[in-house]
């Protein structure tokens, strides 16, 4: 698996937010999934193959009713697990965030979603369902417990004071021998960028290799009429006068 992560530039709040906040451990994507298989809905601040990496994952997990966090690397998956629906509330950090902020965070997103949602409309959600209505939900939570005000986050971080910051796994243990994890975070903000300049770039290629081969086409065919005419000149002479 490969982890590609970059920041994308995003509204003036959020990317001055960022700014800000590169110094301190954060919490970087999180994701409301029902079975292992359905994403109701998801955010980060960042642009990269954050779900399909955490998809793969996902899928070496179990269901718990204990709250579990698996690190690698710098960087640590925790998720809660709703055992009546089946949702699961899952986050990636830094991993020198610890394990209380992530939780406390995944618990306020189970909070807010299961007061918003009923059964119902959970089991019948198609994939990013929830997408347009809890997309910003999940944004004002992952900035809100990314802030840097001490007292408001000492103050909800008393719901988990019980969370042991040193019970994480390593993902080695779920992972097949053969498989290997890569993450590659980028902290860049030209993504989008890069990304149009990569696809120019390669057009402009593209047309050099196309005129490249039309050149040799050209050339070879010059090459061949040049041939004939000087094979042409040496039997008939310069004026063809032999040839009449």
């Amino acid at each position: 698996f490969c982890f590609a992560f970059a920041n994308t530039v995003g509204d003036s709040h959020s990317t001055a937010s960022t700014a800000m906040d590169r110094e301190r451990s954060q919490i970087i994507y999180a994701l409301v999934i029902r079975n292992q298989k359905v994403v109701l809905a998801e955010y980060t601040a960042l642009a990269g193959n954050f779900q399909q990496a955490t998809m793969q994952i996902l899928q070496k997990l179990e269901s718990s009713i204990e709250w579990k966090s698996y690190i690698y690397g710098d960087y640590a998956f925790h998720y809660i697990v709703d055992q009546t629906s089946n949702l699961w509330f899952v986050c990636m950090a830094e991993r020198a965030l610890m394990r209380r902020v992530p939780f406390a965070f995944l618990q306020a997103v189970q909070e807010t979603f299961m007061q918003k949602y009923t059964k119902e409309q959970v089991e019948s959600a198609i994939a990013y369902g929830m997408q347009s209505d809890f997309r910003d939900e999940l944004q004002h939570l992952l900035e809100r417990y990314n802030s840097p005000d001490v007292d408001r986050v000492a103050a909800m971080m008393t719901k988990v004071q019980h969370i042991n910051d040193h019970l994480m796994e390593s993902i080695d243990k779920i992972m097949e021998r053969q498989e290997k994890i890569e993450l590659l975070v980028s902290r860049s903000q030209v993504l989008s960028e890069s990304a149009s300049s990569f696809r120019r770039d390669a057009e402009q290629l593209r047309r050099l290799v196309w005129w490249g081969n039309v050149k040799k086409v050209l050339i070879m065919g010059l090459i061949v009429v040049l041939v004939i005419l000087v094979i042409a000149m040496l039997s008939c002479g310069i004026t063809f006068s032999k040839c009449r």
